[in-house]
C-alpha cells in the first residue's frame, strides 16, 4: 500500500498571511482549486484558508446592496455551465451558487488572509499509509491536509489524491 509521500503533491500553492481575500479569491479561481495554506517567509505553515472561509467571512460581514441584475447574471452563468469549476457553494445551503465573478463585486481588498484563515493546518507525516490518511480527512471532515516534516512544508494531499489511488491512477 502507498504511502503519503507517494501521492502528495509537491509543487504546493500557498499564500502569506497579508495576502489580500480578494487576491486569494482569483488566484483560487486562476489554479481551478479550493483552498491553499498560509505560509511565513521561512515557509513555516501558519493555517489553512479556502473558498469555505471566503464564503463565510462575506456571509457574517454586514449585508450588502446587490446591484440590479446580480442574481441574473448568477442564474444565466449557472444554466449555461459558464466557468465550470469556478463555484462557491454555501456550506450551510445547497440553493445558493455563486461564480467566483459575482463575489468579485464584493470588496475584499482590505481584508488579509491572517482575518479568515484556520489558524491551525491539519498536518500528516509523509511516512503515514493512505488508508491512515483516508481516516484522518475522513474523521476530521476535511479535504486537504499538509504534509510537514521538521516543521517544514514537504507537501499537500487531498481526498482527490486519495481517489485517484483508489482509481488505479495513483503515482507508484
Amino acid at each position: 500500500m502507498a504511502r503519503v509521500r507517494d501521492i502528495m503533491q509537491t509543487d504546493v500553492i500557498s499564500v502569506r498571511p497579508d495576502t489580500t481575500v480578494a487576491e486569494l479569491v482569483r488566484l483560487l479561481d486562476d489554479e481551478s482549486i479550493s483552498g491553499v495554506p498560509v505560509v511565513d517567509s521561512s515557509s513555516a505553515v501558519q493555517g489553512v484558508v479556502s473558498r469555505t472561509d471566503v464564503v463565510r467571512h462575506a456571509a457574517a460581514g454586514p449585508e450588502r446592496p446587490v446591484e440590479e441584475g446580480f442574481w441574473d447574471e448568477v442564474a444565466r452563468a449557472t444554466d449555461d455551465g459558464e466557468d465550470e469549476g469556478a463555484y462557491f457553494l454555501a456550506p450551510e445551503s445547497a440553493a445558493l451558487v455563486l461564480r467566483t465573478s459575482a463575489l468579485d463585486r464584493l470588496d475584499f481588498s482590505d481584508v488579509a488572509v491572517r482575518e479568515i484563515m484556520t489558524p491551525v493546518g491539519f498536518s500528516v507525516d509523509p511516512g503515514m499509509m493512505v488508508w491512515e490518511l483516508a481516516d484522518f480527512l475522513v474523521r476530521g471532515r476535511i479535504h486537504r491536509a499538509l504534509v510537514v516534516e521538521d516543521g517544514q512544508l514537504q507537501g499537500i494531499v487531498t481526498a482527490f489524491d486519495i481517489l485517484r489511488v483508489v482509481a488505479g491512477d495513483g503515482r507508484d
